[in-house]
């Protein structure tokens, strides 16, 4: 469900979620629920600010309990160096809003307490080194450079899933040895498995649907505009994939010192190749 749209990036809310609150309100928690969502928007809205400047283009971000679920129109504007930035802004954000009124209280307000408690657990939550987590993202940007932003997502995403069982099974021992329930940490493991699912699936929507566009509108022409262009085998291949468009097909003519011809690559190739091997792969690591 939508709820707003900021410089060009639409903030959404699960319905589930939306319910939630809904209830928490209903049984008389609707203040602590209005600051928690807060703070958690306060976040996101860091990261959407990191994103502008350093020129990332987010189409959508979808809140949870424990921060925001962002989505790039362009991967190849999300290279680790960026997405590192990109990620350490929120909880950095998170722990600063903390301390600031912690330090400075500048309002008389009978939650501020609260809003100190809820921004300094979501900063510090946010570290853990598991997707959708920013830690999970910083954690992502190191893999990427090794083993390739493919196989650095599917990791990261299962740390969370992982985390988020751990969140439940920890919650249910308490319970069974005497403890209270806290529906809390069950909610929260429930979302933060459920959303690193998401994660690890949306790398791969993202490029089978620019792909698959390309061959749609191929199969109904059974033509399709391209680009050629030419580049060292030394080449970044991450340096070539900026010039892919939506309206046309790329083809790479790959050549050496003495430019001679060493081979052709499809925009599909190169995109399967920095998937597989990271941003920092030349033409002739492919």
């Amino acid at each position: 469900m939508k709820i707003a749209k900021i410089a060009g990036v639409t903030f959404k809310i699960n319905v589930f979620l939306l319910l939630l609150l809904g209830l928490y309100s209903y049984l008389g928690w609707g203040k602590e629920m209005a600051l928690a969502f807060s703070a958690v928007f306060l976040h996101e809205l860091a990261h959407l600010a990191a994103g502008i400047f350093l020129k990332i283009k987010l189409t959508s971000i979808e809140l949870f309990p424990f921060g925001g679920q962002a989505q790039v129109q362009d991967f190849l504007s999300l290279l680790p160096e960026k997405e590192i930035y990109l990620a350490l802004i929120g909880p950095v954000f998170s722990l600063s809003v903390a301390g600031i009124f912690f330090y400075l209280p500048l309002l008389d307000y009978p939650f501020l307490d609260l809003f100190i408690k809820i921004n300094f657990i979501l900063g510090i939550f946010n570290f853990l080194p598991a997707l959708p987590l920013d830690g999970g993202r910083i954690l992502r940007a190191f893999l990427s450079i090794r083993l390739g932003f493919r196989k650095a997502t599917q990791y990261t995403a299962l740390a969370g899933q992982i985390l988020g069982a751990l969140f439940i099974i920890a919650t249910g021992y308490f319970y069974y040895s005497g403890r209270q329930l806290n529906v809390n940490m069950i909610l929260v493991g429930v979302f933060l498995a459920w959303a690193a699912y998401k994660e690890k699936k949306y790398l791969t929507y993202a490029f089978m649907r620019l792909l698959i566009h390309k061959k749609n509108e191929l199969n109904q022409k059974g033509f399709l505009p391209s680009r050629q262009i030419v580049g060292y085998s030394n080449t970044l291949v991450a340096d070539i994939l900026k010039s892919v468009g939506p309206n046309y097909y790329m083809v790479v003519v790959e050549v050496d010192d003495n430019h001679n011809i060493v081979d052709m690559h499809s925009e599909a190739f190169l995109i399967d190749a920095l998937l597989e091997k990271g941003s920092h792969i030349a033409l002739k690591d492919c």
